[in-house]
C-alpha cells in the first residue's frame, strides 16, 4: 500500500474460546495489511484463551459486562483510526483488512460478507445455507443494509463514528441494561451508526465463520434467549428489535432457502426455552 497507513484496531470479545481463538488470531496476524493492533476484551476466561491471545501479541483488557459492554470497551480502548469488531469464531481472509481500508475512502462503515468455514454435518450446513441467503440479498443494498431487515450488521467502522454511536447507546440504555445486553449487540450498534451515516459499503469475500456443533448452538442461543428479557426492557425493543427478532431467513435458491428457514426455526426454538427459563436458571443449567 502507498502513502499513509492508518492503524486498524481489531477488537475481539472473549470468554473461554480456546477452541477457536487460535484460528481467529492467526488470521489477523497473517493479514497483508501491515498496521494492526489486536485487543482481546476478555470476561475472565479460565480455559487458556488469554494465554493463546498473548502468544499472538494481543492486548488483553478485562471486562465485567456482557457483549455490548465488551464492544464498547474495545472501541474505547482502540488506538486505531478504524475499528473491526471481530468474534472469536471468525477467521479473516488474508487481504480483508487491506481491502477494507481501501474501501473506507468512500464509506464510514462496512458490512463483511461471510461464509462458513466448516460445512460438515447438519448444523454447519444449515448455517452455510443461511449465509448464502443473506449474501444473495446484497444485490439490493436498500434492503440488505437496513438495520431491521438486513441480516448482517456492519463490522468495520471509522472509530469516531463508532464512539458517537456508543454515546447515543449509553444515553438510551440504563447502565444495568448496557452492561448485561448479549443478544442483538451488533444490531444496536449498527442501528445507531446508521442513524448517523448512510455511507455503508460491502466488503465481499471477507471472512469465514467457524460454525458450531449442536452443543455450542444450544449454549449460545439459550443464553441469547434468556438475555431477551433484558432486551425487551430496552427502548430499542420498540424502536426496531421487536421486528428484528421476528425475522426468518428464506429465499433463493429454494434448497438453501428451506435450510435457512429450518435454522431460523431451531434458533428461535432454543431461544424461546432460554427466555422461559430466564438468565439465572439458564446459567445454573449450563454450569451442570
Amino acid at each position: 500500500m502507498e502513502g499513509r497507513i492508518p492503524l486498524v484496531s481489531v477488537a475481539i470479545p472473549s470468554f473461554n474460546a480456546r477452541k477457536t481463538i487460535g484460528l481467529c488470531l492467526k488470521s489477523v496476524r497473517e493479514q497483508t495489511y501491515p498496521n494492526i493492533e489486536i485487543l482481546l476484551v476478555d470476561s475472565r476466561s479460565t480455559d487458556g484463551t488469554r494465554e493463546i491471545a498473548r502468544e499472538y501479541g494481543a492486548r488483553i483488557i478485562d471486562c465485567e459486562g456482557k457483549l455490548l459492554a465488551a464492544r464498547y470497551i474495545g472501541a474505547r480502548e482502540a488506538r486505531g483510526e478504524y475499528v473491526l469488531l471481530l468474534d472469536t469464531d471468525q477467521v479473516l481472509k488474508p487481504k480483508a483488512v487491506e481491502r477494507a481500508v481501501e474501501l473506507m475512502k468512500d464509506y464510514d462503515m462496512l458490512v463483511l460478507e461471510e461464509e462458513s468455514f466448516n460445512t460438515e454435518w447438519l448444523i454447519p450446513r444449515l448455517y452455510s445455507a443461511s449465509k448464502k441467503i443473506i449474501n444473495s440479498k446484497y444485490e439490493d443494498p436498500g434492503y440488505s443494509f437496513d438495520p431491521v431487515r438486513g441480516g448482517n450488521p456492519a463490522r468495520f467502522f471509522k472509530r469516531d463514528l463508532l464512539l458517537r454511536a456508543f454515546d447515543a447507546i449509553m444515553k438510551t440504555l440504563p447502565r444495568e441494561e448496557f452492561m448485561t445486553t448479549i443478544h442483538f449487540d451488533h444490531d444496536i450498534i449498527y442501528y445507531e451508526c446508521y442513524k448517523l451515516s448512510r455511507k455503508v459499503g460491502l466488503l465481499k469475500d471477507a471472512v469465514y465463520h467457524i460454525e458450531p456443533d449442536f452443543r455450542k448452538l444450544w449454549r449460545t442461543n439459550i443464553r441469547y434467549g434468556a438475555s431477551l428479557r433484558v432486551v425487551e426492557r430496552s427502548p430499542y425493543w420498540e424502536k426496531f428489535l421487536r421486528e428484528r427478532n421476528g425475522t426468518f431467513y428464506f429465499g433463493r435458491p429454494i434448497r438453501e432457502g428451506i435450510l435457512a428457514l429450518l435454522l431460523s426455526l431451531i434458533l428461535k426454538g432454543v431461544q424461546k426455552i432460554g427466555y422461559c427459563l430466564g438468565p439465572e436458571r439458564v446459567e445454573k443449567l449450563l454450569r451442570r
